[in-house]
């Protein structure tokens, strides 16, 4: 049912209470590892310096690696990182099936390049490997069609269902009068204050027509229905003026509007855990010991000096080019007290541990090692493995960030297709049957990759009989082998002809081939006819 505002407000603070414990953790790693979001236990002053101690950078560039490699193995914008099926073979193998589907993801994937979601991706990805739970709104957009946004983690409060998904959000964001006005009064409205306090409350629309920058809090709350009349529309939405315990706008959603994903997750747990989290207590040593060699090098480089109690005329002068005076005839002289420091046996003691969060980062397994002598062979085989050890550690996302991405903006394309622009024409076989998202980026091909060894790797092992016994190779559909290789490496299907058009192109080879023979047994006819005609004719 739906909730009132008092029901939101109260929600709210049960989910903040859950969250609290997480905040002190988040914090610290955001210190060491994106200091720019480091606003969970306190409020930064806007274009206030952030990371003035940090002394060691490792965590941060490590991060952003992993990021990156991210971005480019699940999102790349330059390649069909995804394409769609319904599950059923029968239905997937028929021709305009295939040629339908395949146009259709290649609009899904274009409609995503337009919007603003390669940036806001990679946002979520910093969001993900650094304090392991990350979330972006999928909306309806007029301009781009959808529109993405990544959700600030100190702003959101989610909770699970049975099944262990997220299926309910709480955000809590702060506006300004002007702000909320823009947003939530309907356009033609007058600017006065008793006409916008009907809709934005007694504060709100005092502040407003005064031109004041208060800021008030806001909650959005989406959560789905447990007894409602509209099924097909379950999530329902509530804009909450906290203040004024008010109602600022409710709507409804077919699909869950939040993407919500955790990096690995413990059993009993709601927020998720980073590959920053396993390398913090490194990346915190590192630090400290970052520090101490500065300090150790600035000593080596600018020592503490000892001089005599007397005989010395002062003041002592360390500047480049300083003169200093000593009483003559005295033994005593300014000498530096340290001269034997091993300031390098600081720097390896650091590269051991720098070398540690590499590898919770996956740095290592990122950066391919190529050697002079490596061929081609083996840099293919070194790249799919490393990809294959990357496939677990994504898989998570596949279920709960990709699959629920591309529903959604699947469910937005067809609602604001009106004349068939954006979906194009549906074939009749796929009236009301739900689409299956396969994934062909890098990581998805190097894990299907063991399939296709193993096709070739019982290929060649018939090789031998295949010669013995030529008609063995009847076993084989050498058509259905070299439609499995473009599937399973994820290459783009267009280049294939379908089935009746092979039909067709086999067809009319034949009866070229029968028109060549019936013409050469013509030619033969003729031939002999004219070497018999002299011997008839006598």
């Amino acid at each position: 049912m739906k909730r009132t505002p008092q029901q939101i407000i109260q929600r709210q603070e049960s989910l903040k209470s859950i969250r609290g414990v997480w905040e002190t953790h988040w914090q610290e790693v955001a210190d060491f590892v994106v200091p720019r979001k480091n606003e969970f236990t306190r409020r930064n002053v806007p274009g206030e310096k952030k990371g003035i101690e940090l002394y060691d950078n490792t965590g941060m560039v490590s991060c952003e690696t992993l990021v990156a490699a991210l971005h480019g193995l699940l999102t790349n914008p330059n390649t069909q990182w995804f394409s769609l099926q319904t599950g059923d073979p029968n239905i997937d193998e028929m021709d305009e099936v295939v040629l339908y589907l395949q146009d259709l993801s290649r609009r899904m994937h274009r409609v995503l390049n337009n919007t603003n979601f390669q940036p806001e991706v990679y946002e979520y990805f910093l969001d993900l490997c650094s304090i392991g739970t990350a979330a972006m709104t999928i909306e309806e957009d007029e301009d781009s069609l959808v529109r993405c946004s990544t959700v600030p983690m100190r702003e959101l409060f989610v909770a699970e269902n049975s099944k262990g998904m997220i299926d309910e959000s709480d955000r809590v964001f702060e506006w300004t009068p002007r702000q909320i006005v823009e947003f939530f009064v309907p356009s033609g409205t007058p600017s006065t204050e008793d006409a916008l306090k009907e809709i934005v409350g007694q504060k709100v629309a005092n502040r407003f027509v005064n031109g004041k920058d208060d800021k008030f809090e806001i909650i959005h709350s989406v959560y789905r229905e447990d007894v409602t009349e509209r099924k097909d529309m379950p999530y329902m939405s509530q804009y909450i003026l906290k203040c004024d315990k008010l109602e600022l706008r409710e709507g409804r959603f077919r699909r869950f509007p939040y993407v919500i994903s955790r990096w690995s997750k413990t059993s009993g747990e709601i927020y998720g855990r980073s590959p920053a989290m396993t390398a913090l207590p490194e990346i915190k040593t590192l630090n400290i010991m970052a520090k101490t060699v500065l300090k150790g090098a600035q000593k080596v480089v600018d020592p503490p000096v000892q001089m005599p109690d007397d005989g010395v005329v002062m003041p002592f002068r360390s500047v480049p080019g300083g003169v200093n005076f000593y009483r003559a005839g005295t033994t005593d002289r300014i000498e530096p007290i340290f001269n034997d420091s091993r300031i390098d046996f600081g720097y390896e003691a650091m590269r051991e541990r720098q070398q540690r969060v590499r590898e919770a980062f996956f740095v290592d397994k990122l950066n391919l090692v190529q050697s002079s002598r490596m061929t081609q062979l083996e840099v293919s085989q070194r790249v799919q493995e490393q990809l294959r050890f990357l496939g677990p550690l994504v898989g998570r996302q596949q279920t709960e960030f990709l699959r629920p991405l591309i529903d959604r903006v699947l469910d937005i394309m067809v609602q604001a297709d009106n004349n068939g622009d954006l979906l194009g024409e549906v074939p009749e076989i796929l009236d009301g049957v739900e689409l299956d998202v396969v994934y062909s980026s890098p990581v998805a091909r190097a894990q299907r990759v063991s399939e296709l060894e193993s096709i070739e790797g019982a290929l060649s092992a018939s090789i031998p009989v295949v010669q013995m016994l030529p008609e063995a190779m009847d076993n084989l559909d050498p058509d259905a082998y070299v439609r499995l290789q473009f599937k399973l490496r994820g290459a783009n299907q267009s280049v294939l002809r379908t089935k009746s058009q092979m039909e067709e192109l086999r067809q009319a080879k034949a009866e070229a081939q029968q028109q060549a023979l019936q013409q050469q047994q013509q030619a033969t006819q003729v031939d002999q006819a004219a070497k018999l005609a002299p011997l008839a004719q006598e």
